[in-house]
């Protein structure tokens, strides 16, 4: 059976078998448990309401994959899709794809205070972008190097897997990665 979405963002033949065959199984390793896939006691997931800060690097799940971008507050995101365009975005848009998983988006918070992390500095940069367009590719130009860009300053980089985005927001922050819990939001309910 063909996969209608890689044959929509114009993945060649042989960025498939590396996709199916080894990225997705590299990053479902790198994820380990996977405690962001599901609300589980471990990241006190269950009814965590409080908003994520501006310039927080959020995500929502796509099937196997990730989306992320930029918050700005406001309930709105600043994200690249597929079609290359960066766009301030709804959350129901953001979480809007056919492959969603869920409406759950995974912010930020300080591991023991569970505050929110984020930057306004990375929101700044994301609006410096915005109507912008990029040659989107799902391995090499995508929404994850987008963020890190938001974060470094440098949308030409190599950061195109959400655990190398999460890597650069840690360092941005100067706050250890074991310190960052990703929660799920679960802002329809508010």
């Amino acid at each position: 059976m063909k996969n209608r979405l890689l044959d929509k963002i114009k993945v060649t033949q042989s960025n498939k078998k590396v996709l199916k065959n080894i990225v997705t199984p590299m990053l479902w390793a790198r994820e380990k448990t996977s405690i962001h896939r599901h609300s589980s006691l471990l990241n006190k997931s269950y009814d965590f309401m409080q908003e994520p800060a501006i310039g927080a690097l959020i995500y929502c799940q796509l099937g196997t994959a990730e989306h992320s971008g930029v918050y700005i507050g406001n309930k709105n995101v600043i994200d690249l899709n597929r079609k290359g365009e960066i766009k301030k975005v709804s959350l129901k848009e953001f979480t809007g794809n056919i492959l969603s998983t869920d409406k759950d988006i995974f912010i930020p918070v300080m591991k023991h205070a569970m505050w929110p992390l984020g930057d306004e500095n990375i929101a700044k940069e994301a609006f410096k972008n915005l109507a912008e367009r990029r040659k989107y590719n799902l391995l090499d130009d995508n929404c994850h190097q987008f963020v890190a860009g938001c974060i470094i300053g440098n949308l030409e980089n190599d950061c195109n897997f959400l655990f190398m985005v999460k890597e650069e927001f840690s360092k941005f922050l100067s706050v250890e990665e074991s310190n960052i819990v990703w929660v799920r939001w679960k802002w329809y309910l508010s």
